[in-house]
């Protein structure tokens, strides 16, 4: 894991690269290099901050090859090089060791169409100077960022972070209209859009090409659709069964390569559990795992993840959290984010990561498994609107959207009464429409009355394409894997674990795996109302029946109570801001009644107020 930043310009360079990886000193605090060279009257500079997990001695960067035709700055891990590597050899000669080189002399020999053959999470700036070409790439899935903007010379700036991007002296700061409807409506930024206009994220599984001073659009090298299928014909239950677990198992084993010690973060949920179960028979001596708790019992999962730890034999570090540890960290963390984000549960990671980064400098993580095995209860919830479809309108309207608008609300973690507010209030009868209305922040009504400008705008998931799928639960899951765990998920664990020097690996988003889940039948995975039907009878050898048997709970904090007593000052600075003002797009009228709303517990605004004061903070730094 790394930071990586660079440009090509017509102006000097100066000290450009100095500012933007400092920006990212956090992601790579190992070791700092810079390259730069020229191609006619184009300058290019490349900058690489190094977090050394393989070939810690020799793989620095920036990397070129022998005949300095190719320079490559690159953060990511790529599982398969050593495959790669394999079939290099006769033709390339190897200096070192790691997984950087190989992407390079791949790129050597296979140019852009080697892409789809990467297995691995990674985001990375090539220079080809035969092709007067700067090349940028991220992962299939998206779990390493990637940030880019046009220069007003006609070059282009690159970052891992936006905060680094924005230090270019040539950038401005300017408020994106898309970005921060995108913010309030979805918790996250959905790519290409950022808060900054004019400045973009490059969407995962894409590329973007550079060449004397045009900028192409993002190129996907893979879509959903391109996976194949993966399951033999014909396959039982059982043989899918044994099938995701040995891909599991392979995945696990290919992401535990490191020169450097490797652990679980361990929740004591199914996800995280295969991983610890499956890493410990592989590791060297004692595998590690790293939980963290709260002393609210109602929020409190830490005896789970013990209960785990004691079955696979782990040596395993917790700490017990109070409300006043969390809350202690709350400037540190939201300080770490280079663009709002506005999923509470930063905070805990961020706690967890700081924990298993005092021991080890890579972990295992069960990130994708609910996308990909259908473990979110939004899934069930379509299958039970078939049934509500059949309701005539008028009830549905007249009778049961009244009842709902007047139930109290509730500050337990997803409560009757959110579920059902979300349920009927949020009713669309565009199917993909509506689980992404159910999965959001802020409704489409109540962002109209916060953005009074947008007009006919629409959030960038709404406005987006989707890949049909066979069935709801595989199109909803596929929705999720293109939006929300990339968007969410995937930019708060890379947040929280690169604020301390700390990568972590999801081995449920190995392609081998990917392509196999999204081959299975979703009746293997949702039946009834159990969830992962079929991933859990593949590691039910592996783990206790009670684990495979408890409810699913999400990393949750008491937010809707904290934003009405201890957190209470940092919205009414948030709603108040002169910062927020002057963007000149948020109704402050409308935060000031959003507030008060929440204060006197007629309404549960917790989420738009949260993403208010992430905002707040974040322009604060800008």
């Amino acid at each position: 894991m790394c930071g990586i930043a660079g440009f090509v310009q017509k102006s000097p360079p100066g000290s450009a690269i100095g500012g933007m990886l400092a920006a990212l000193a956090h992601r790579g605090p190992d070791g700092e290099g810079t390259w730069a060279g020229r191609s006619d009257d184009w300058h290019v500079v490349l900058g690489h901050r190094r977090l050394a997990i393989i070939d810690v001695e020799r793989g620095r960067q920036p990397m070129g090859d022998p005949r300095e035709q190719v320079q490559l700055t690159y953060n990511g891990e790529i599982y398969n090089f050593r495959e790669l590597r394999r079939g290099l050899e006769a033709d390339y000669p190897f200096a070192t060791r790691s997984d950087t080189e190989v992407l390079l002399h791949h790129y050597r020999a296979r140019g852009v169409a080697g892409l789809p053959e990467l297995n691995g999470m990674f985001a990375f700036g090539l220079w080809d100077a035969s092709e007067r070409a700067l090349l940028l790439a991220r992962d299939r899935i998206g779990v390493k960022p990637l940030y880019y903007a046009s220069l007003p010379d006609g070059g282009l700036a690159f970052a891992s972070e936006l905060s680094a991007l924005l230090t270019h002296p040539a950038l401005s700061r300017d408020p994106s209209a898309d970005g921060l409807l995108s913010l309030f409506f979805s918790d996250y930024v959905h790519p290409p859009h950022t808060v900054v206009a004019g400045v973009h994220k490059l969407p995962p599984g894409c590329s973007i090409l550079w060449r004397d001073g045009v900028l192409s659009e993002p190129l996907p090298y893979w879509r959903l659709t391109d996976s194949p299928r993966a399951l033999p014909r014909n396959a039982s239950a059982g043989e899918m069964a044994d099938l995701v677990r040995a891909k599991l198992a392979d995945a696990v084993e290919r992401q535990l390569v490191a020169d450097v010690p490797v652990g679980v973060l361990l929740s004591g949920g199914v996800d995280s559990s295969t991983m610890a179960a499956l890493a410990a028979p592989l590791v060297s001596g004692r595998l590690r795992t790293f939980s963290i708790g709260f002393e609210d019992p109602r929020f409190d999962e830490s005896g789970h993840a013990r209960a785990v730890a004691r079955h696979v034999g782990s040596e395993h570090v917790e700490r017990i959290l109070s409300e006043a540890s969390v809350l202690g960290v709350l400037d540190e963390a939201l300080g770490r984010l280079d663009e709002p984000l506005a999923d509470p549960s930063l905070l805990p990671t961020f706690l967890l990561s700081a924990l298993a980064a005092a021991h080890v400098k890579v972990v295992l993580g069960g990130d994708g498994g609910d996308e990909l095995f259908a473990g979110y209860p939004t899934y069930r919830a379509h299958r039970y609107a078939r049934s509500i479809e059949r309701l005539p309108l008028a009830i549905r309207e007249r009778l049961v959207c009244p009842l709902v608008r007047r139930l109290p609300p509730s500050d337990a973690y997803q409560g009757l009464s959110w579920k059902l507010e979300r349920f009927f209030l949020r009713w669309d009868e565009d199917p993909v429409r509506r689980h992404l209305r159910w999965m959001s922040n802020t409704d489409l009504d109540d962002l109209r009355a916060l953005m009074p400008s947008i007009g006919a705008r629409v959030p960038a998931t709404l406005g987006g394409s989707y890949p049909r799928r066979d069935d709801l639960v595989s199109q909803m899951s596929a929705v999720d894997l293109l939006t929300y765990l990339p968007g969410s998920v995937l930019t708060k664990v890379d947040r929280a674990s690169m604020a301390h020097g700390l990568e972590v690996r999801p081995p449920f988003l190995d392609n081998e795996v990917v392509d196999l889940a999204l081959s299975i039948p979703a009746h293997l995975k949702l039946r009834g109302a159990q969830g992962k039907v079929v991933l859990k009878r593949a590691v039910a050898p592996l783990l206790p029946k009670q684990v495979l048997e408890r409810p699913k709970r999400g990393f949750a904090i008491p937010l809707s109570r904290w934003l009405r007593g201890p957190l209470r000052p940092a919205v009414e600075d948030a709603v108040a801001s002169k910062r927020v003002a002057g963007l000149g797009l948020l109704s402050q009228a409308t935060l000031r009644r959003w507030n008060a709303e929440h204060q006197a517990r007629r309404a549960d605004r917790c989420k738009p107020l949260w993403a208010l004061v992430v905002l707040d903070r974040w322009l604060a730094r800008a």
